[in-house]
């Protein structure tokens, strides 16, 4: 399973391209649900426990990937 630009936020471990598509599924429908709660998908997924990869050279500082 290839590795992605996301951790785990509670074990700090790279997410999976598996696990962060059926994050990035819950999220859509949190968000869709919430919008008065998340700002967009992405504060969704980050809801739920997956974030951007600190330091990472492929992702600038300040966008998420």
């Amino acid at each position: 399973m290839a590795l992605t630009l996301y951790l785990d936020a509670t074990t700090g471990e790279r997410l999976g391209s598996a696990e962060l598509d059926d994050l990035r599924r819950k999220a859509h429908l949190a968000y869709e649900v919430n919008p008065h709660i998340f700002e967009d998908e992405y504060e969704a997924l980050e809801a739920l426990g997956a974030v951007p990869c600190p330091g990472d050279p492929g992702v600038p500082s300040g966008v998420r990937p």
